[in-house]
């Protein structure tokens, strides 16, 4: 019986969230679709090149959609329970009602994380990706996949870097200016080379005058290479273009190397990655606050007029949003830590849903006078 009733509960809620999400989904794909159609015809995109790009978006969809999702369709399958009876008629029959919110939580883990996984992996970064294949479309491949004009500086192995144009896809840059300098910062050696390609976890500079100097930084010698293999110049070109691409173009892989080995990186200028980083985990873990709030109104359905838990749900959602967007602006500006910034929100609301459930399960937590 138990196991019968297990199944229809989590087949009632698992139905209405898939159609939401797909719903939703749709609606949002639609809506860019006007919106990008024009730079479609103009620049005669391809079936292909489309297809590509919403592919790449898809993710981005999917991680925003679903959170509010799992609210939507928790309130609209317990609404239909009060509706025919089953929710009160459960309850008489004695079963208890984590036995019935159980079904609920099981989905919500599960696409939490399905989530996480998603975000991780090509997801993190799903909206950079869309407008690279934009731009690509448009016949701007190198405003997407190059930078121009970078400076680099490495602390620990006192080298400057200097681009005219890193490709951080190919990684290639071209005209290149190299400063090896010592603890004082006097200038030991300078390299000025026509191309470096990064190749097999290193350096190669190609086409290369090396110009030495003693310790009291006087020329030494100028010295041609036409391929120089600089195996212990490790660091890859993504890294070095790190800080000239917005947060939300590096991956979860990406975010945590840069934000992992900061290096000599200013404080206020690393916050937004992080503060993006930890949106890359703090998304999907609001499909459980989402989801308890939920089963915190819609399981208050039965003592009152369904559409007042349908308009509470949906303030705290507003809500919700609102304030977790706000933390997020005061993460980015360093006016509170960036991991505080995006989990307080996730804390405070979380908090709210367990007061709001806790008098479904008979705990009083404020006494009356």
């Amino acid at each position: 019986m138990k196991k019968i009733l297990f199944r229809y509960l989590f087949k009632g809620f698992l139905y209405p969230l898939l159609f939401t999400i797909l719903a939703f989904c749709s609606l949002v794909i639609i809506a860019d679709l006007f919106g990008s159609l024009e730079d479609f015809i103009q620049n005669k995109a391809t079936t292909r090149q489309i297809f590509n790009y919403y592919v790449a978006y898809l993710p981005a969809v999917v991680i925003m959609i679903v959170p509010p999702a799992s609210l939507f369709a928790s309130l609209y399958f317990l609404m239909q329970l009060h509706r025919h009876g089953e929710f009160v008629a459960m309850q008489a029959c004695g079963v208890p009602l984590q036995k019935i919110f159980a079904p609920f939580l099981m989905i919500g883990f599960i696409m939490t994380v399905f989530l996480i996984a998603l975000q991780l992996g090509p997801g993190g970064n799903s909206q950079a990706k869309r407008d690279q294949i934009m731009e690509d479309i448009k016949g701007n491949k190198g405003s997407v996949h190059a930078v121009r004009g970078i400076i680099y500086r490495e602390k620990a192995e006192k080298r400057i870097w200097y681009f005219r144009q890193l490709d951080f896809v190919k990684n290639q840059g071209e005209d290149v200016e190299v400063v090896v300098q010592e603890d004082s910062g006097k200038d030991l050696k300078k390299y000025f080379a026509r191309t470096a390609i990064w190749k097999d976890g290193h350096w190669i500079l190609n086409d290369v005058n090396r110009i030495d100097y003693d310790s009291s930084s006087n020329f030494l010698q100028s010295t041609y290479f036409e391929s120089l293999s600089l195996i212990s110049w490790t660091t890859p070109p993504r890294q070095m273009v790190a800080l000239e691409k917005k947060p939300r173009d590096l991956n979860a892989s990406e975010l945590w190397k840069l934000i992992d080995n900061p290096g000599n990186i200013q404080k206020t200028l690393l916050a937004p990655y992080q503060v993006q980083f930890y949106t890359l985990i703090a998304e999907p873990l609001s499909v459980l606050v989402l989801l308890l709030i939920g089963l915190a109104e819609g399981g208050r359905l039965s003592s009152r007029h369904p559409a007042a838990g349908v308009f509470n749900a949906l303030f705290i959602l507003i809500a919700f949003y609102l304030i977790f967007h706000f933390f997020q602006i005061l993460g980015q500006g360093m006016r509170i830590p960036p991991a505080i910034a995006i989990f307080t929100p996730l804390c405070v609301f979380a908090t709210i849903s367990l007061f709001r459930i806790a008098p479904l399960f008979g705990i009083r937590l404020s006494k009356k006078s």
